[in-house]
């Protein structure tokens, strides 16, 4: 940083400071600014750039945001006590929605973290039930920032492309979510047998507990790949004073530490200081070095690379100096603040053209946004982005990647998607060649992940202009990225096998966040008149604590389960969304499912495909993940769910006996993806009435995604039938199709009026049958965000 005092008024300005929501920070401008060469794309970049943050859920940062799959989301998950997610209950039976809290009026920054671990992650989301929110993690758990909070995160994603399907790995906290975003597993072996590490305290370095398995930076040493970790210093040093490692050490966030073949008391702080951590063999600096020296090439190599710290920077590194500021009481106080740059390191191989292939980077505790810490972090991403853009040269050739590692006990109103138990097809069922041995956790009987929803930023020359990508990512993600990337660009297989089959057949790989450039005219938000920054974080320190809110009245929980959030009967007790779209990325999703009794008609017959022709040379398809859950009790459970998982080009089938649905009716709800949903309710008096909806395909050779819904139609009975295609949110005409007996019809519904979103429902003269189908038609051209969620029709 060019000051201390730079630092401060840079932390103000970017953490709710009033008046600065409508103002783009200087940062962010020169990013936005710096065009990439006409005609490359992403496989033209140089350098990619991973930040791994602390401790926030997608909706606690951008539940409100515009265009984004939030508080607005208008097909939302139902509760086993039929209430929509949102509506979540204390033990006592008290019904709360999630509540704006206010950096700029409360204490909120200073109050500290909720409950994340492993037992209450899992917990929490009570074997996909999803309702024990509040009653593990406290009523804090509903709390959401909005623009005027964290108005510098509004702004990069307003910027640049936003990813609002990007889930943490595991149901779990920092270090196994970090240790699948460096290695790709938290497991020594690829079986269900081999002993997950699901809490911190099976990999820490100051207990001397140590994993050992293959991670992803190795894979870039033995290709050949230059990379580099930097921190300003590691977490293993143990500083004696945690007010001064709270700002200058990388708060145990580099799980290499915790790797035993990474040697991290061979590092550059124990070759200088000694190793005194463990007090039975206490090693003086010389004795350090020589161990260092006996190493390999590699194992140098490694240390050296993962552990890149200021350590040799002039000055100490190490420093806090006091430094004194007016509030807005017009008192003095005094903070102490690291006395000099902690990026130094990484600011030096930028300036200097050594910057790597791949870098991460590591904040200090103070600068992660861990929610123990005030949310300095918002600094942090702005100064990397401030050296990386310094010289044009370096960001025209850079991708910048923004992610969190867990939710914190915040929560997130999207289920994640989960492997089902492999020994139990009551959990639900994957493609025959998909092996979830690894993903399941015997001991807890809980599926590993996905975790809870995070945010997700990438910030480049190819993701400009204010995108929501909503493509299923995690934590591997980033890995998938760096495989694809780095082997078309070395001419080399790079691949981590350390992924499971399950979770590259439901994660995406990132590529669907970029475009190519071709000279074309970005569209960025504009900057306004910044006006004077009167509040910061130091001064919300003396505001009052945030309170939470009183339980809502039958009404008001009503009026949340009936009403859109953003329509004219939307309640005060529950938060709107920014009114807009957001441009969209093109997605590889070509998704089915539908529903229909079996021959028997002794139960319902649920079919998943995903798709693998339609799209060309445009994208290429991907699998997916679905959720099934019952409105009705199933085998005498209320909110029975079921996990599903399909390759590309596969489908996967299951029947439900109806004799296990309460009263023998069946109400299933189907999610997918960027709002697939599908309602599948009946009974054994069905019509012998055979639903598909699929997608119009069209050219010369029927081989392109036309963007329409294709509606199949087949009279499987000896009696004529009338069947009524009824339009959704999207509106249209209604239908009525008359079917001869024995008949097959197609009906093409043009969704180009709202680009590609559908939604309608099928019903016959049947009373109890219906099918409900909405979501979005894939074509692999860029598209918009749901208009319905927007608030705009």
């Amino acid at each position: 940083m060019n000051s201390r005092r730079d630092f401060l008024k840079k932390a103000a300005m970017f953490s709710g400071a009033a008046g600065l929501a409508n103002v783009i920070p200087m940062s962010i401008q020169k990013a936005m600014a710096i065009e990439a060469d006409p005609g490359t794309t992403f496989y033209d970049a140089e350098h990619v750039v991973f930040l791994m943050q602390e401790n926030r859920s997608f909706d606690h940062m951008f539940g409100k945001l515009s265009g984004v799959r939030g508080f607005n989301d208008p097909r939302a998950a139902i509760l086993p006590n039929q209430n929509k997610v949102w509506l979540q209950q204390d033990a006592s039976g008290n019904t709360f929605a999630p509540f704006h809290i206010d950096i700029n009026k409360t204490k909120i920054t200073w109050q500290g973290g909720l409950p994340h671990s492993w037992n209450d992650q899992v917990a929490a989301r009570n074997k996909g039930k999803y309702d024990k929110w509040v009653p593990v993690k406290t009523l804090m758990t509903l709390g959401h920032y909005e623009r005027t909070d964290i108005p510098f995160y509004y702004a990069l994603a307003d910027a640049f492309t936003i990813c609002d399907h990007s889930f943490c790995s595991s149901l779990t906290g920092t270090t196994p979510n970090r240790l699948f975003f460096w290695s790709g597993t938290i497991r020594p072996e690829q079986n269900g047998k081999s002993i997950a590490v699901v809490n911190n305290s099976q990999a820490e370095s100051h207990s001397g507990t140590f994993v050992d398995w293959d991670t992803f930076p190795e894979l870039l040493e033995d290709h050949g790949v230059s990379w580099k970790v930097y921190q300003n210093e590691l977490w293993t040093a143990n500083l004696q004073d945690k007010r001064v490692g709270d700002w200058v050490d990388n708060y145990g966030d580099n799980p290499l530490e915790y790797v035993k073949r990474y040697n991290v008391k061979l590092s550059a702080y124990f070759r200088k200081h000694g190793d005194q951590t463990n007090k039975k063999e206490i090693l003086t600096a010389e004795q350090v070095t020589a161990k260092y020296n006996k190493l390999s090439q590699k194992e140098r190599n490694l240390i050296d690379k993962a552990f890149a710290t200021n350590i040799n920077m002039p000055g100490d590194y190490l420093e806090l100096k006091p430094f004194t500021y007016t509030d807005d009481q017009g008192k003095k106080e005094t903070v102490d603040i690291p006395e000099n740059d902690i990026f130094h390191q990484f600011r030096a191989d930028v300036d200097q053209g050594k910057l790597p292939a791949v870098s991460w980077l590591v904040a200090p505790q103070r600068f992660s946004d861990h929610t123990s810490s005030p949310l300095y972090g918002t600094w942090y991403v702005s100064e990397a982005i401030d050296i990386l853009t310094k010289n044009p040269e370096v960001w025209k050739k850079t991708i910048f990647v923004l992610t969190y590692d867990e939710n914190d006990g915040y929560f997130d109103h999207i289920p994640p998607f989960v492997a089902p138990d492999p020994n139990d097809q009551e959990t639900g069922k994957v493609s025959a060649k998909m092996n979830i041995d690894v993903e399941w956790e015997a001991k807890m009987g809980s599926p590993l992940g996905l975790g809870y929803r995070v945010p997700m930023l990438i910030a480049s020359p190819w993701s400009k202009g204010g995108y929501v990508n909503s493509q299923v990512f995690d934590h591997t993600s980033s890995q998938q990225f760096l495989e694809k990337f780095l082997s078309k660009k070395t001419g080399k297989k790079i691949k981590n096998n350390n992924i499971s089959d399950w979770r590259r057949a439901v994660c995406g790989d990132l590529t669907s966040a970029f475009r190519p450039y071709n000279g074309e005219k970005i569209v960025n938000p504009k900057a306004l008149q910044k006006e004077e920054v009167v509040t910061s974080i130091q001064n919300a320190k003396n505001k009052p604590a945030q309170v939470t809110p009183n339980a809502l009245t039958a009404a008001e929980i009503a009026a949340i389960n009936t009403h859109a959030p953003f329509s004219f009967a939307s309640p005060a007790a529950m938060p709107v969304q920014e009114k807009g779209t957001r441009k969209a990325c093109a997605l590889p999703y070509q998704l089915f499912a539908d529903a229909n009794l079996n021959a028997e008609k002794t139960a319902v017959e649920l079919k998943f495909e995903s798709g693998k022709t339609g799209f060309g040379q445009l994208l290429e398809p991907v699998g997916s993940a679905f959720n099934v859950t019952s409105l009705n009790p199933y085998a005498e459970v209320a909110g029975k769910n079921w996990d599903y998982a399909v390759n590309a080009g596969d489908q996967v089938t299951q029947q439900l006996p109806l004799s296990k649905f309460k009263t023998g009716n069946y109400n299933l709800l189907v999610r997918g993806p960027n709002g697939f949903f599908r309602h599948f309710k009946g009974s054994k008096n069905d019509p012998e009435l055979t639903v598909n909806c699929t997608y119009e395909k069209s050219g010369l050779l029927k081989e392109k995604l036309s963007g329409n819904v294709n509606i199949v139609l087949e009279n499987k009975g000896d009696t004529a039938l009338t069947v009524d295609i009824k339009p959704g949110v999207y509106a249209g005409n209604p239908q009525k199709v008359q079917l001869k007996p024995k008949s097959k019809e197609q009906v093409v519904l043009n969704l180009e009026k709202h680009s590609g979103w559908y939604d309608f429902t099928i019903v016959t003269a049947e009373e109890a049958y219906s099918r409900q189908y909405a979501g979005h038609v894939e074509t692999g051209e860029e598209s918009v965000s749901d208009p319905y969620m927007a608030g705009i029709l």
